[in-house]
């Protein structure tokens, strides 16, 4: 029987992070699974389209974006994070020396690795839809970028791992001590207030206007300060366990 006392929480963290990278692998296959029924159920609608007509000139277009791909890994990002602070994850954590804290930790380096994996199930999934569309419809591409930019990767791995770390925060208030579940269900009333009451409030026109590398960096940003809320939440409601 080993003790969190004997042991340094780099130490166990790594250990947590090791022994959480196999057990939640179900999540990225459900990931694969959602991007492949979409992709399969919207094959050919893509995200847009236009049209040009003159005498007998008529036109089509049809505009493929990751778009919608992103929106789906956005949403499976957020609610997987949240059941990473569920009770029956949470017992999981027996498994292995750990506390609270430390599987808060180990959770946020689970995030972002998972983070990373999505955006290449997502780029792939995109991909072999336009490979099949290609195959099927036969029409001709436009190609604007055949590979994903840099700048664009990671603006697509800063939101997926933003809205996870929103996930894990979310999950770890209602976990969390009484003044913080009180707090949070406050935030959460008062958001949908204002959503509803003047939904033109929220503007993030501006945000949207700069580059693709400093929106990356706002977003990794947020996510940074998101997963710390969630370390520091975990903290407070320490519950060690041998």
């Amino acid at each position: 029987m080993h003790s969190l006392t004997n042991l340094s929480l780099k130490t166990i963290v790594k250990k947590q992070v090791k022994w959480k990278i196999k057990l939640y692998i179900s999540s990225l296959s459900s990931l694969i699974i959602l991007q492949s029924i979409f992709g399969f159920l919207f094959f050919s609608s893509g995200s847009g389209s236009s049209g040009y007509g003159q005498q007998n000139l008529d036109l089509n277009f049809t505009i493929y974006s990751l778009d919608m791909h992103l929106f789906l890994s956005v949403c499976w990002a957020f609610i997987s994070a949240i059941i990473f602070t569920t009770r029956a994850y949470r017992i999981d954590d027996l498994s292995v020396i750990s506390s609270r804290t430390s599987s808060t930790i180990a959770n946020t380096f689970i995030i972002m690795i998972y983070s990373l994996i999505a955006v290449f199930i997502m780029a792939s999934t995109f991909y072999l839809q336009l490979l099949a569309i290609s195959f099927v419809k036969n029409e001709p591409f436009i190609i604007d970028n055949l590979i994903i930019s840099p700048t664009l990767f990671m603006m697509c791995f800063s939101i997926i791992c933003l809205f996870g770390a929103i996930g894990l925060l979310f999950g770890n208030c209602f976990k969390g001590p009484v003044f913080i579940k009180l707090l949070t269900s406050f935030f959460v009333m008062f958001a949908v207030f204002i959503l509803i009451i003047s939904p033109d409030s929220i503007n993030l026109k501006g945000l949207i206007m700069l580059p693709n590398f400093m929106m990356s960096v706002c977003y990794l940003s947020v996510a940074a300060i998101s997963f710390s809320l969630a370390i520091w939440i975990a903290n407070k409601s320490e519950v060690s366990r041998t």
